[in-house]
């Protein structure tokens, strides 16, 4: 086996390598946790607000990572007793948006805000009047700018070595879905 992924599958790596590795991947991904801080502004308090307000459901989506870290998201909030569930971008096209009434709120995740899945949920929030809060680092993506609120996050460094596999911004994510 050969290209990008050799880096993570060198059973070869010393015991120092290893714990380098690891070490280097936390101290990675703090420095961008060190910057989140600037995204509990006041976007953050309207999207809290808009959640608690919501007499229906609160719907979260995402592809990819995001998908993970939403479905985590929306466990957490039904385990605080808020009616919650998880949507993949891909399955809303396919019929799962049937599943999201006029009274809920939908909370899309994306690094990029970009991801193209997401555009069908994006065109049913606008079509019902369905709020729409998105979680993203790119303030100019097609998801930031279709939301009712976004909340924004600076773009982080990824703790990959190639800096494409999603470790710091999930765990952005995850920290703001907490």
């Amino acid at each position: 086996m050969d290209g990008p992924n050799l880096i993570y599958l060198d059973t070869k790596m010393s015991k120092y390598q290893i714990l380098n590795r690891a070490k280097k991947t936390l101290s990675t991904e703090l420095l961008a946790l060190k910057e989140l801080s600037k995204s509990f502004n006041n976007n953050f308090y309207k999207a809290v607000s808009l959640i608690n307000k919501t007499k229906g459901r609160i719907i979260v989506t995402g592809i990819g990572k995001s998908a993970h870290i939403g479905k985590k998201f929306a466990a957490t909030l039904t385990s605080t007793g808020t009616s919650s569930f998880f949507i993949h971008a891909t399955e809303a096209s396919h019929g799962d948006l049937g599943g999201i009434k006029k009274n809920d709120c939908i909370i899309g995740i994306s690094n990029s805000g970009e991801t193209s899945e997401l555009g069908d949920i994006i065109n049913f929030s606008k079509r019902f009047n369905i709020p729409l809060i998105s979680i993203s680092s790119n303030p100019k993506s097609s998801l930031h700018k279709n939301s009712t609120i976004g909340i924004l996050y600076k773009k982080p460094i990824e703790a990959c070595p190639l800096n494409l596999a999603p470790t710091s911004s999930t765990t952005i994510c995850l920290v703001i879905s907490d």
